[in-house]
């Protein structure tokens, strides 16, 4: 199998593997609600955050030892591949301890995030659940880095699949027969690590060649290297959890951990679409690298114009969508009002979202041209105007101010800085010409999410789902038809038309 069917297998495995995992969570998370409530949706929210900064330990090692994998790989030398595991195998090890050492000590500050009076019952046993969770993915999970590398993840997709099956009967059946959120996430815990040991035992047995306890020692050179990706890396992964994270903490101590509840829903929905969309701009990664390094200043920027365009196209579809539709389908369809935010405060956090996925190709550009270190700073003023404007905001806005912060910390830091240094270090060219159609960009997706929610507001019938289905029309179509009418004849388009042409070509073939 050549690599380019191996790239389309994953795309399409991580495509299906991405809608059936939301599917089953959907499912399990509407008995959940109705079972327990908003209050304990808040509390998985909240601990998953709090416990996110122990990430930091891994600090870019999984990232950096792929890397290094490519080339043994592709020329099956085993022995580096068994030196490069074996490394990676002590690390995740080492960190494992430090992780279980730092989340005990972690517990003891949990009153600060959350008041014990709103601390549902069962809340320090879900506290080290996930902190057991985490553990055992560093001592279990570290050989799936050496099957993504291979480009063959899409193996282990059916375990992580009957897993996933496994996983949500019980714990419905859970929740309908003890309504006992400490057994709920026990039965999670149990499928989650029983999923990592069966993939581990796969991966063992696929590569037979590789000596997972290797004693031999890494070429200097390669060293070198790994240190020098896990140094740009790292300033990368603590500046996205300190932008990313704080959000559910804002909430929860300062508004209500009932309010991080409500989000979750909220924040459910839109990863699963990200997660679909991030899936599609992750394959070309690769293709962006060698891009970088051997094309003109000119065609990587038309490359990067099309990218952007693609966002757009992208971005914009969803965030009218999510505009029109989140709450209709929360407070129609699935849940009820109790469950939703008021419009202002689902507009910041659609915008918030839109403005985050236009960044997107500065990032895969950033990604590609490796350049780490040139706006190190930009996460760290990021997350400090941020946490500063939504404590603030939060209250005179409520929860909308807490994601307004974010968009505030945005627009002084990342879109603005990150498009200088992309553009003098890659594509040697002034960038007023980004500057120029960001602003269109972003003018157009607000008009479109003005124009489909005004007329929205004019769809009445007797029937909830009737409705839903005429405002999916409206938002679906509206965005669509006016990028066909306003850029038909750009060179943008007849790029991207170009593209999904031949993919679908490819994944015919």
């Amino acid at each position: 199998m050549s690599r380019l069917e191996k790239s389309i297998k994953n795309l399409i495995m991580s495509f299906g593997n991405t809608l059936f995992s939301s599917l089953l969570n959907f499912i399990s998370r509407t008995v959940f609600i109705d079972a327990l409530g908003a209050e304990y949706l808040g509390l998985a929210g909240l601990l998953s955050n709090i416990l996110g900064f122990l990430s930091f330990s891994e600090l870019g090692i999984s990232t950096a030892i792929g890397f290094s994998l490519y080339k043994p790989l592709a020329e099956k030398d085993y022995k580096t591949i068994s030196a490069l595991m074996s490394l990676y195998r002590k690390a995740y090890s080492v960190i494992a301890v430090i992780v279980l050492t730092s989340g005990i000590g972690l517990f003891f500050f949990l009153d600060f995030f959350i008041s014990p009076e709103q601390q549902p019952a069962g809340t320090d046993v879900a506290y080290f659940a996930f902190l057991f969770q985490i553990v055992s993915g560093y001592l279990f999970s570290y050989k799936t880095t050496l099957l993504s590398s291979d480009n063959q993840a899409y193996r282990i997709v059916p375990i992580g699949v009957c897993m996933n099956i496994l996983q949500t009967v019980l714990q419905i059946a859970v929740l309908l027969l003890f309504k006992n959120y400490v057994i709920y996430i026990l039965v999670h815990i149990f499928c989650s690590v029983g999923c990592m040991i069966i993939q581990n035992r796969y991966i063992t047995r696929l590569y037979g060649h590789v000596d997972f306890y290797s004693e031999e020692k890494l070429d200097p050179e390669v060293q070198h290297r790994i240190k020098q990706n896990i140094g740009g890396l790292i300033i990368t992964k603590i500046g996205d959890y300190l932008v990313n994270s704080t959000d559910n903490l804002i909430i929860t101590k300062l508004v209500s951990l009932t309010a991080t509840g409500i989000y979750s829903n909220y924040l459910m929905i839109r990863n699963l679409v990200n997660g679909i969309i991030t899936t599609g701009f992750a394959s070309i990664n690769a293709s962006m690298g060698n891009i970088v390094a051997v094309e003109s200043d000119e065609k990587k920027l038309e490359i990067f114009d099309t990218l952007m365009f693609c966002a757009f196209v992208v971005y914009s579809f969803e965030a009218v969508c999510f505009l029109c539709l989140f709450n209709p389908f929360i407070g129609e369809i699935w849940l009820d009002e109790s469950y939703l935010f008021d419009t202002f405060t689902v507009a910041v956090i659609v915008i918030n979202n839109y403005l985050t996925g236009l960044r997107i190709p500065l990032i895969t550009m950033k990604g590609a041209a490796g350049t780490y270190m040139e706006d190190s700073w930009i996460p760290f003023v990021f997350a400090g105007i941020n946490l500063i404007a939504s404590i603030i905001l939060v209250d005179f806005l409520g929860v909308a101010g807490v994601f307004l912060g974010t968009i505030i910390g945005s627009v002084f830091t990342a879109d603005w800085y990150r498009p200088v240094i992309i553009y003098r270090n890659v594509f040697h060219a002034p960038v007023h010409q980004y500057f120029i159609k960001y602003l269109i960009y972003i003018l157009l997706g607000f008009a479109y999410m003005a124009c489909a929610f005004w007329l929205c507001g004019f769809v009445r019938t007797q029937y909830a789902f009737a409705d839903f289905l005429i405002k999916t029309l409206i938002a679906g179509l509206l965005p669509l038809g006016m990028n066909v009418l306003l850029f038909w004849r750009t060179k943008e388009f007849r790029a991207v038309r170009g593209m999904v042409i031949r993919l679908m070509k490819r994944s015919a073939k």
